[in-house]
């Protein structure tokens, strides 16, 4: 249990850090070197849980925005101007009345159309996150047409206290009615709080199960999320991330809900990630070396819980 309390500390402090041991552990490992390791592990998997939060939020924007692309055309046709498309309209999905200024480079029908939303220093979502920077959308054909594609860039973007630059492509296939499911293939770098840096070069599928049919209704959305990402850390941990129980995101809840992540070095897994059985709830169970603790997700960053609160580890999420 001694390494349980330890990794528990050192996600409540956000020490986020990385060992100099080699990976993996052997019959002479002694209780030093497995709390080290599983630090390590337990570092990886917080790091991830943060930047996924945010790579989530990103996605969202991007498909919100694509999927209006006709309803820009259309005021930027009848405003007879190309930029700040959304002035004077209702603040949607955002809080304080203040919302991104959104342009569109022509009004022509034709394909490709580059859509450019400027969030400015500060825009906050009705969800809490905090979004500044540019985001630039190369839309292909219409959101609607099987194997269309939307080419996304982050430009000095930021979502809370972590950085994004990269893009991504996103192919569309389905008919936007009854089937809707999105490939991404991305290579972006998030750059955390205290300047670690986290390129991801990943390919994954959202598909949504529920909520198609109400395209402009986020609440009502159950999307699920497969597919892995190949991780490269300038602390000089490299890893991957593959989803081994589709995860499950609902719109009306800011964490995933269900499904499993693994997480592997040298095709060893160092620890997993379960989000439980369908509850909207801010907890995940976490398992790194054989102990396992429950951490909070809510918030800019998770964190674990207190030691008082884990007497009798380990135990586990809606189980």
């Amino acid at each position: 249990m001694k390494t349980t309390i330890q990794a528990l500390l050192v996600m409540m402090a956000f020490a986020f850090f990385s060992c100099n041991k080699q990976n993996g552990l052997d019959s002479s490992t002694t209780t030093t070197d497995l709390s080290k390791a599983q630090l390590k592990s337990a570092t990886i998997a917080v790091n991830d849980v943060a930047v996924e939060g945010v790579s989530e939020e990103a996605n969202y924007e991007a498909e919100f925005y694509s999927g209006y692309e006709h309803l820009l055309r259309d005021l930027a046709h009848f405003k007879g101007r190309k930029g700040d498309l959304l002035a004077e309209h209702a603040p949607m999905h955002y809080a304080n009345g203040k919302i991104p200024v959104v342009s569109i480079d022509t009004t022509a029908t034709v394909y490709p159309i580059t859509i450019t939303i400027d969030y400015g220093t500060s825009t906050e979502t009705n969800h809490g996150r905090l979004i500044n920077g540019k985001v630039i959308i190369v839309i292909s054909g219409a959101k609607d047409t099987d194997g269309s594609t939307s080419t996304i860039s982050y430009i000095g973007c930021k979502i809370d206290s972590i950085g994004i630059e990269g893009h991504c492509v996103e192919i569309f296939n389905g008919d936007n009615v009854t089937t809707r499911k999105t490939t991404t293939i991305s290579e972006v770098k998030f750059t955390l709080a205290n300047g670690t840096v986290i390129d991801r070069n990943g390919n994954e599928v959202h598909e949504w199960l529920k909520g198609v049919n109400t395209p402009n209704d986020r609440n009502d959305d159950m999307i699920q999320i497969t597919g892995s990402i190949d991780v490269k850390s300038s602390t000089g941990d490299t890893y991957s991330r593959t989803i081994t129980k589709p995860l499950i995101q609902l719109g009306d809840c800011r964490d995933h809900v269900q499904g499993t992540v693994q997480y592997s070095q040298n095709n060893v897994v160092i620890a997993q990630l379960d989000y439980g059985d369908g509850t909207c709830d801010t907890l995940a169970n976490l398992t790194t070396n054989g102990a396992t603790v429950e951490i909070q997700l809510k918030g800019f960053m998770p964190k674990a819980m207190t030691e008082g609160q884990h007497k009798g580890m380990p135990h586990g999420k809606g189980k």
